[in-house]
């Protein structure tokens, strides 16, 4: 798979690079791949694709950290073409003794903890706590199942489509997807943790933060661009999940474009 790497910080604990992935071509999977060691794979930038191992699936999403064994062998088919940015933990202390893969949601607090440390690490300040953080809080986190049927279709569209059609109802979801709207949302609860609208809410979160650290400031066109009414309305929601106001987040994210 083509991969441009640049080391952002290497210790005794670990090492972390920022990866830049070229999605290949076609909708077919690729050849299999296998792991020299494992690695931690936090996202840092929008994306949508299938992972395969072993019999199972996951669609890996712009809030999907992924924790990967020794030696493990997989395939991926991108939902989205586009080049995919990461931030790559490897040699560090396994939480735990996992023979299978791990797939965790962060949350939008966490997602800005990533941005953040990778920030941190690119200006040569001490961000090597901040990832050790995120490593250890992984290993308690709620692991993700791999997805089956309505849920993995309504969760590609919204994953495919959270940036550029934020007000799309949902009960189109579940028309698109050949469900009720309340047989969709009990089983995508069920299996992601999280209700439509609250997985739409981060991806969104999500997005604004990706837009901040290109360094884009303009907070009134984003909120505009992501379906908030407001700048006003982006901001109440962003501080009360993200946990910083807006205004912060842009001071501590921008510069750190990604490379």
């Amino acid at each position: 798979m083509p991969q441009e790497r640049t080391l952002l910080y290497t210790g005794h604990e670990f090492t972390v690079e920022h990866v830049r992935s070229r999605a290949h071509q076609g909708p077919d999977w690729s050849i299999p791949y296998t792991l020299e060691s494992r690695r931690i794979i936090f996202p840092v930038g929008r994306t949508a694709l299938d992972v395969r191992t072993g019999n199972d699936t996951w669609l890996v999403d712009g809030l999907t950290a992924m924790q990967f064994c020794d030696a493990m062998v997989y395939q991926l088919r991108p939902v989205v073409h586009a080049a995919r940015h990461s931030m790559v933990v490897s040699r560090h202390r396994p939480s735990r003794a996992d023979a299978a893969p791990v797939f965790c949601l962060l949350s939008p607090r966490s997602m800005y903890r990533v941005h953040a440390a990778q920030r941190q690490l690119r200006a040569g300040d001490a961000g090597a706590d901040a990832i050790a953080s995120l490593v250890d809080e992984l290993g308690i986190s709620r692991r993700q199942l791999p997805l089956t049927g309505a849920v993995m279709r309504a969760k590609r569209l919204l994953a495919e489509t959270a940036d550029r059609e934020a007000k799309l109802p949902m009960h189109e979801v579940a028309d698109a997807v050949s469900r009720s709207p309340f047989h969709l949302a009990r089983s995508f609860r069920q299996q992601t943790g999280l209700s439509l609208h609250q997985y739409r809410q981060h991806l969104r979160l999500a997005a604004a933060m990706e837009r901040l650290v290109d360094g884009d400031s303009d907070l009134a066109g984003i909120a505009h661009d992501l379906g908030y009414c407001s700048q006003s309305h982006l901001g109440a929601v962003f501080r009360r999940e993200v946990g910083v106001t807006l205004g912060e987040a842009r001071r501590v994210l921008a510069g750190s474009a990604r490379i």
